[in-house]
């Protein structure tokens, strides 16, 4: 295989991630189709009834009649989930609801509307987002769309219909479907439809008509619908040949975006073009430091989570030449193709030499396909109306300095003028220039250079206030005025981009060197919070913590702002420690929150949140985010850290305590047992040397309460060492037939005549032997017990699929069934036993206990006849 052609193990990794995320997930349903009235809604009723009948749990999430009765008929039989109430501006809405949703957990939801737009306050935004959780959970989902609604189609849609498309899906949500079932209705059928009230509500039939239901438009759509159904099946048919043939030369295309409008046109043209070339696709934003219009900022983050939403990988970097920024992620992302605008190919006006993005990258990459898009009618009037208004707003004050720098200059060269030569006097606007140069763009510099010439020629050359060149040496002066201030201005202009740049850098370098310094010095996680915050609060305004997982890999929102002891602001920190994603203030999840949430994960596993509380609620622009990420990701090292030391404190504490446990223990047997073996081998030795048989007897009895005492003693040890969690437990295989004679030879002193049938396999399976044997000491000790003299005990066992079950069955006089539920808990002995002082309730303790140690499960039948059975069940794994 070519090298070229070999396969990128990340994009191996991450096919495989997907894969298997996807295994698990809910399966996705869409019915597809080219507009309202096609019979979207009735197509997925009907066949959610054939799910139905074929005992799949099917509930509708929400559903949409606009009352059509042959839609409603079909609601019935189906279970509705109400829908929850949302306020907003004290209006009270009625939405989907997520949660009862998640908590039921059906196997199948039907959600109509796929691109619905969710009221402001709910936990997601959109519809689709709703339904990505929905899936997540495992669930499956049947839903419904328009193809004016997929986003890489907006624009089409819009130029052929004239309407204005508010709510879209992103085209990566759409991909994710199994199956796509399109519903295709002639446009003289889906009209006459209109007509007899089927699509709209009567009394707005004729407005619906004349605006979009005309024949011409819906043969459009109808067609733009058929080719992207056609396009769909094509691109899932060539991922599947391409899992099982050769891997071939990945085709990689990027786009370059800006702040104006054509970028939105621009990223959907690309995502269009990489679904048919099936291709990956990059994204690039190009800072370079240049003042931004007002609401710039927040067109940008619009675009770039455009490009996120529609599966584009987006690039964010920051250089004063954008040409050479995009040469170098070109050649580190390996790009074949590249997809610019007519308004990025155009040259800048203010300079003489500079040459459009198109020629610099043809000519420094000769490898590279350059597409240029045409440019449509909205980035047409923007170009012809930006430029007017930038100078009438954000670049007002600018111009004005350069008027004001002009006059002061004019003023000067009024004073010098009877000393100097007019000629001489251009040398004071050129360095009236030069200082200017240093604060304002080029735009203002041509503005003070076309002014100065002006001022010059009309109040220093004769004939005054007339502008007039003389001669040809006047001529050629003004010339070199203009192409030298033009030089110098762009030159100077660069250069203090170019230092301005460098030590914002320098500054961002310097604060997360801090930030590093901070977590590097922090003893703990309380120091750390308060050096962050401390630290953080002068460079944002606002209030910072970070939020960190338990022992049981959950989110504990315990914090010292109040803000966070909201529900809204604990489910988008939750949503965010578990998804890995940023959500809250101004994102598409939670947006209704106070605050952001910045996920602190690893590469393995989520380990916290960073939580910012602005003092404002106003957008942050992307470098600022991007700041704070950089934060969340500098904390994973520290929270990894703290966590993997906590961990190995937990653990040497566990250690020294474990060691004191069996020192405890140790001296507890020794205390206990050595004095009973003395007396028992005192008792032993008293037998021998006297032949009195009521002695004998007495003695005997002597030894039984040696034995009961004995094994009292080690239940309490062993109920000690289970609840302390010092156990030591080992699994591994043994005999189940040895087993068991072990357990009933530790019994024999306590069978009191009871014969003992044993119908045991000799089979090797996984257990701890020495605590299975006790578990089954104290079963047989319980039988003898409560059984009558000379009554038989059986113990069975057979081996099941992935089970073993092992049986011990007395015939005693069975267990009441009131005191059932309480015979395994501590210390419980029957009501006629209280004042035993010979049970203390421990044994059928240590037996659920160990059972459960070894995960598995036991059971307690009385028999018919009479007796009790007690189950064992442990799996083989």
């Amino acid at each position: 295989m070519n090298e070229d052609d070999k396969p990128n193990p990340d994009e191996l990794l991450e096919a495989l991630h997907q894969e298997e995320t996807l295994l698990h997930a809910g399966k996705l349903k869409i019915f597809f189709g080219m507009s309202a009235g096609v019979g979207k809604t009735y197509s997925m009723l009907e066949e959610a009834h054939q799910r139905l009948k074929e005992g799949v749990n099917v509930v509708v999430g929400t559903i949409n009649t606009h009352g059509r009765k042959e839609t409603e008929e079909l609601l019935k039989g189906l279970t509705l989930i109400p829908e929850k109430w949302v306020t907003y501006k004290d209006t009270v809405f009625e939405e989907f609801d997520l949660e009862t949703i998640l908590k039921l957990k059906p196997a199948l939801v039907l959600i109509d509307e796929f691109a619905h737009t969710n009221v402001p306050g709910s936990k997601h935004s959109k519809r689709w987002q709703d339904v990505i959780e929905i899936l997540d959970a495992g669930i499956d989902v049947y839903t419904t769309l328009n193809v004016q609604h997929i986003e890489s189609r907006k624009d089409l849609v819009e130029s052929i219909t004239k309407i204005q498309i508010r709510e879209t899906i992103p085209d990566i949500i759409f991909e994710r479907a199994v199956t796509i079932e399109l519903i295709d209705l002639p446009p003289s059928e889906l009209l006459q439809r209109l007509k007899e009230g089927k699509v709209c509500v009567q009394d707005q039939s004729h407005i619906a008509a004349q605006n979009f239901f005309i024949v011409d438009k819906l043969t459009a759509l109808r067609e733009i619908t058929l080719r992207f159904a056609a396009e769909k099946v094509e691109y899932d048919l060539h991922r599947i040949l391409s899992k099982t043939g050769e891997w071939k030369t990945r085709d990689r295309l990027m786009v370059a975006i800006s702040a104006d409008p054509s970028s939105q046109a621009l990223i959907r043209a690309a995502r269009k073009l990489a679904f048919e070339l099936d291709t990956p696709w990059v994204v690039v934003y190009v800072d370079n430091e240049s003042s931004h219009r007002i609401g710039e900022q927040a067109q940008l983050t619009k675009y770039l989570t455009l490009a996120r939403h529609l599966g584009a990988e987006v690039i964010v970097t920051k250089d004063d030449d954008e040409s050479a920024a995009i040469l170098r992620i070109i050649k580190q992302k390996n790009i074949t193709s590249m997809l610019i605008s007519r308004s990025q190919n155009r040259k800048n006006r203010f300079s003489l030499f500079q040459t459009s993005l198109a020629e610099k990258l043809a000519h420094e990459n000769k490898q590279i396909d350059i597409i240029i898009l045409k440019q449509d009618a909205l980035t047409s009037i923007y170009q012809k109306i930006m430029p007017a208004i930038k100078i009438t707003t954000s670049r007002y004050p600018s111009y004005l300095l350069a008027t004001l720098g002009v006059v002061l200059a004019t003023l000067f060269c009024y004073v010098l003028y009877p000393l100097a030569g007019p000629l001489s006097l251009g040398y004071i606007y050129l360095f009236n220039i030069t200082i200017l140069s240093y604060f304002l763009e080029m735009s203002p510099i041509f503005f003070a250079a076309t002014l100065s010439a002006i001022a010059w020629n009309a109040l220093f050359f004769p004939p005054y206030f007339h502008l007039r060149v003389k001669n040809s040496q006047e001529f050629a002066v003004f010339i070199l005025f203009f192409l030298t201030v033009i030089t110098m201005g762009y030159l100077n202009n660069r250069l203090r981009r170019k230092a301005e740049f460098l030590r914002k850098r320098e500054q961002k370098i310097e604060r997360l060197y801090q930030i590093e310094k901070e977590i590097t010095n922090a003893k703990d996680l309380p120091s750390l919070r308060f050096g962050l915050d401390a630290y953080l609060k002068n460079i944002f305004a606002g209030e910072y913590d970070i939020l960190v997982h338990n022992e049981e890999n959950r989110l504990v929102v315990e914090s010292r702002l109040e803000f966070l002891n909201q529900e809204k602001e604990k489910s988008a920190a939750i949503w965010t420690f578990q998804n890995g994603q940023l959500s809250g203030l101004f994102t598409d999840t939670l947006p209704s929150a106070e605050a952001l949430y910045f996920p602190i994960r690893t590469a393995k596993a989520a380990l916290g949140v960073f939580v910012y509380h602005p003092k404002q609620a106003k957008q942050l622009p992307l470098d600022d985010i991007n700041f704070l990420q950089t934060v969340a990701q500098q904390l994973s090292g520290f929270l990894e850290r703290f966590i993997f030391e906590e961990k190995v404190q937990k653990q040497e504490y566990k250690k020294q305590t474990e060691k004191i446990h069996k020192a405890i223990f140790h001296s507890f047997k020794r205390s206990f047992f050595t004095p009973l073996e003395e007396i028992l081998q005192l008792a032993h030795q008293i037998q021998k040397t006297n032949e009195d048989a009521s002695l004998k007897l007495q003695l005997k009895k002597i030894e039984g309460f040696h034995l009961h005492l004995e094994l009292v003693v080690s239940n309490i040890i062993a109920i000690s060492e289970i609840d302390s969690g010092f156990l030591h437990f080992e699994k591994k295989s043994n005999n189940l037939l040895k087993l068991i004679d072990s357990a009933v030879s530790e019994t024999h002193p306590f069978m009191n005549g009871h014969p003992i049938t044993i119908n045991v396999p000799s089979v090797f399976l996984p257990f701890d032997f020495n605590l299975l044997q006790l578990a089954m000491i104290n079963l047989l000790v319980n039988a003898c017990e409560y059984s009558e003299q000379g009554k038989p005990i059986t113990i069975s066992a057979e081996v099941l699929k992935g089970e073993c079950r092992i049986c011990i069955v007395d015939q005693g006089s069975g267990i009441p069934e009131e005191i059932l539920p309480f015979i395994f808990e501590k210390f419980y002995r029957r009501p006629s036993e209280v004042e035993s002082p010979k049970e203390m309730g421990l044994g059928l303790a240590i037996v659920k206990a160990v059972v459960e140690i070894h995960q598995g499960k036991i059971e307690v039948q009385n028999q018919e006849g009479g007796g009790t059975a007690f189950s064992l069940i442990l799996p083989l794994s």
